[in-house]
This record gives C-alpha cells, sequence and structure tokens, in this order.
C-alpha cells in the first residue's frame, strides 16, 4: 500500500536504510545544513527557546549563536510566545504519554528536527526508531551526530535512525521490526492535518494492523481542530509563517470539526481512545515569557478554545 501525494517531500519510493548512530564524527559544517527549509529552520530556532532537549544546541550547530537570537528577538509579539507555547506543550505531551504508557520500545513518525530520541536514550532500557523522509533524515543525521559527539555523555546505540514512508505498509513494518520483541508505543507530534480523509484512514489502518501483531498503542499528538476566529482572540497564531504553504496543502480542511469528530473517526478506523493526556504547567518553561506581555495585550486569552488534544489509542479488543 503506498500513496504519494502532494504532502512535502512525499516519496513513493520506499528507503530501508537503517543507520546506527555512534558519537564518533567530527561537528558538521553549517553549509551542511543549507537542505534544511526555511520554515523548519524558524521552528528549529523557535523551540530552541525552550528547555525541550538539544533545540538550543542544535539551533547553534547550524547558525552559532545567531539562530535563538534571531527567535528571541520576536518574544515582543504575543502570538509568537503563544505558538512558542504550543510547540513545547505539544513535544512534552509525547513525552507525558510514553511515561503513562509505560513501554520503552518506540518508534516515532514524521518526527522532523525533533531530538525525543537522543534524549530518551540515554535510559538504555529504551530502544528509540526515529523516523522521517529520506531527504529529511539525510540532514538530521549530520546533526545527530554533531549533538551526540559534543553533548552526550552516555552511549546511543538504542537509536536507530530510518527512512520512512509511514502510508507503506511493507516500510512500516520493516521499521518496527528494528526494535526488540515486546509491545510498543508508535508516536507523531504532526503528520495527520497534511493527509486528507483516504489518507487518514490508511495510516490507521497500518498502525491498527502493526499494533494488532505487536502490542502497544499509538501516542498521536496530531488531534487539531479547524480554527474559529470569531471564538479565537488570539486569532492565526501561524500568520508569519507558511500561510501559502497550508492553504496548498489543505491543511485547514484536513483537520477535525470538533474533538466528537476525531472520537467517532479513530473509533470507525477501530481504535479506543486510552486517555488524553494532559502536560503539568509547570513543564512549560516557555510561558514564563507571557510575563513580559502587557496584560492589555492579555485580554481574552483565558477563554481561548482549546485547538489540539494528545491522545493514546490502542486497537479495539
Amino acid at each position: 500500500m503506498s500513496y504519494s501525494r502532494s504532502v512535502p517531500g512525499w516519496s513513493s519510493h520506499t528507503f530501508f536504510v537503517s543507520t546506527f548512530i555512534y558519537p564518533h564524527m567530527d561537528p558538521p559544517e553549517a553549509s551542511e545544513f543549507d537542505s534544511i527549509s526555511p520554515s523548519a529552520r524558524s521552528l528549529l530556532f523557535t523551540k530552541a527557546l525552550t528547555a525541550i532537549p538539544f533545540m538550543k544546541e542544535a539551533a547553534e550547530l547550524i547558525s552559532g549563536e545567531q539562530g535563538p537570537h534571531i527567535a528571541r528577538e520576536r518574544l515582543a509579539s504575543t502570538k509568537f510566545i503563544l505558538r512558542l507555547i504550543h510547540f513545547e506543550i505539544r513535544y512534552w505531551s509525547i513525552n507525558e504519554g510514553l511515561s503513562a504508557a509505560g513501554i520503552t520500545n518506540i518508534l516515532e513518525f514524521s518526527s522532523g528536527y525533533s531530538f525525543r530520541g537522543l534524549s530518551l536514550c540515554e535510559n538504555p532500557d529504551v530502544h528509540y526508531v526515529d523516523t522521517d523522509l529520506p531527504q529529511l533524515m539525510a540532514t538530521k543525521r549530520i546533526l545527530v551526530e554533531g549533538l551526540t559527539k559534543r553533548y552526550c555523555s552516555y552511549p546511543v546505540d538504542n537509536l536507530i535512525m530510518q527512512e520512512l514512508n509511514v502510508l507503506d505498509e511493507t516500510s512500516f513494518a520493516d521499521a518496527l521490526r528494528l526494535l526488540p520483541p515486546g509491545p510498543v508505543a508508535i508516536v507523531n507530534e504532526g503528520l495527520l492535518m497534511y493527509l486528507d480523509e483516504a489518507q487518514k484512514r490508511a495510516l490507521c489502518m497500518i498502525i491498527h494492523d502493526l499494533l494488532g501483531e505487536r502490542g502497544g498503542c499509538w501516542i498521536t499528538a496530531d488531534i487539531y481542530l479547524k480554527k474559529d476566529q470569531d471564538a479565537d482572540p488570539a486569532g492565526d497564531l501561524f500568520e508569519d509563517v507558511g500561510k501559502e504553504f497550508l492553504a496548498e496543502h489543505h491543511v485547514e480542511d484536513n483537520k477535525f470539526n470538533n474533538f466528537e469528530e476525531a472520537e467517532t473517526f479513530f473509533s470507525e478506523c477501530g481504535f479506543t481512545i486510552q486517555q488524553k493526556v494532559e502536560v503539568p504547567p509547570d513543564r512549560v518553561s516557555s510561558s514564563k515569557f507571557l510575563e513580559t506581555i502587557p496584560r492589555s495585550n492579555l485580554g481574552g486569552l483565558k477563554g481561548r478554545k482549546k485547538a489540539r488534544e494528545t491522545w493514546i489509542v490502542v486497537p479495539e479488543e
């Protein structure tokens, strides 16, 4: 089963090369990161202002101290701070879900320039397969090698970097076989919003079948609702980046109308919601930046509707 729609970087060809990451390579040159898109670079620099592991270090590998400094200049914007908090909460929600699930065999798909696997593999009991499309993974390997050499005091041979087209069932199954026997946690922060209805259902079917064979759960932070501009005083938090891209890929159309619709969708795909994950407020380091914003600019934020949730889902018995 394979799809190749206009999802950015989507490939109809499947690659199976898996690489173990060892701390032996020299720090990368900045020119090796020229392939990182402006939007991905901007998001990485933004996350560098948070306590998310390895984000600040990765930004400095790419652009020295300039990257985090560029993002810091935008902290006068309420929308930018809310965007920052949004992405930090989304990141930690996956970690909270993994802690609740108690599973140490983990596969993350569409991981982007996130280094959760590198961080969690400090625990030698964790086995982590970090996946995304080939071009991104080629650059990410270089980043991970640099981060490993400079900042890791622990071995990371329990981290595997793997190319993966998630809509290719054979490729997905092969990636899971890189993990030891036992239940698996399949995790993702974002992707569903780039998939149409048929693609979402195809992905759900693949994950449902694989979890049926292995046991475990799917932790997804990708339960996004369509924006309600009238009801949301913050408006479009992401108007400064990628509006044309988001429109081109029908991202808003691909979101759910409400959480009830999302629950129905997952139920129709054979999943039960095991838990809706909440992140403790004290985990969110970027919330401190709201203290610098005048109160007059924060009016109405408490009444904002929740636009995203993280769920742990399991195949129905």
